[in-house]
């Protein structure tokens, strides 16, 4: 069965109470089950939510990193799957600034910012410089640059006919939105970052990220079956995602805001 499980949609750092208990705490992962292949966007403190390894009944994963931005990489040093000798992670990130992906990896989790370095830990992890194509299995990946400080990549999964984008970290100005949707068209599953709301945006315009409402209004344009909201501001509770919720239907009928561990079949 294809499926996405949303382990973590929280943007810039993790958050805990019960303020923050229905769309969740944890920075961003996600967990793509596709054509019996795993696929992990992000490494998140979301990543902590993965089962161990026999619970998924496969022995190996990718990881496709859009950045290395310190939310994002939070949960892979002590992953569930990390900590198996018997399991293998294949690790992507795109090169910035003429360094390889182990070099970005290392410049946080290391000595004396960590203890070991991702090589050190149990699992096999098998570091890959980002290719703008890539086969994982059966299961095709496309890359895009999206606009976001130090870069990021945008990612589209597909396989058996059903396709998902991830597009977290991404401000959609009016240069990227046409290519966006473009490289989303058609999309079963679209999970795009809409940390703010439209009276957050002029304090925050040049933080690399979007509004709820622009995140939805891509939805539209490209086609995508289904939006979800991702990267929930910090400061946000359920009570303010729940205020605007409906602000997302009025704009994509199958739009809303990413909740905490939701899963969604493909």
């Amino acid at each position: 069965m294809d499926r996405v499980r949303i382990l973590g949609a929280r943007g810039s750092v993790p958050r805990a109470g019960s303020q923050f208990s229905k769309y969740g705490g944890n920075t961003t992962c996600v967990l793509a089950e596709l054509a019996g292949e795993l696929i992990l966007l992000d490494a998140g403190s979301g990543m902590m939510e993965l089962p161990a390894p026999i619970e998924l009944g496969k022995d190996h994963a990718a990881l496709l990193l859009t950045h290395v931005h310190v939310d994002h990489l939070l949960g892979l040093p002590l992953c569930p799957l990390m900590m198996d000798p018997n399991f293998r992670m294949d690790i992507y990130i795109k090169q910035r600034n003429s360094l390889d992906a182990e070099t970005q990896l290392n410049l946080l989790i290391s000595p004396p910012l960590w203890p070991v370095h991702v090589s050190q830990l149990p699992a096999g992890a098998v570091m890959h410089d980002l290719p703008e194509r890539l086969q994982i299995g059966p299961v095709s990946v496309e890359t895009m640059e999206g606009v976001h400080p130090d870069g990021v990549t945008v990612f589209k999964l597909a396989a058996g006919g059903r396709s998902v984008v991830f597009a977290s970290d991404c401000t959609l100005t009016d240069a990227i939105f046409p290519l966006l949707t473009d490289f989303a068209r058609g999309c079963d599953l679209l999970l795009c970052d809409g940390q703010y709301a439209d009276e957050e945006w002029d304090s925050h315009c040049s933080f690399g990220h979007s509004t709820w409402r622009r995140a939805a209004e891509l939805g539209c344009a490209c086609g995508a079956k289904r939006v979800r909201i991702i990267h929930h501001d910090p400061t946000h509770t359920d009570a303010v995602l729940d205020a605007a919720a409906a602000q997302l239907t009025a704009l994509h009928p199958d739009c809303s805001f990413s909740l905490s561990m939701e899963e969604i079949l493909l």
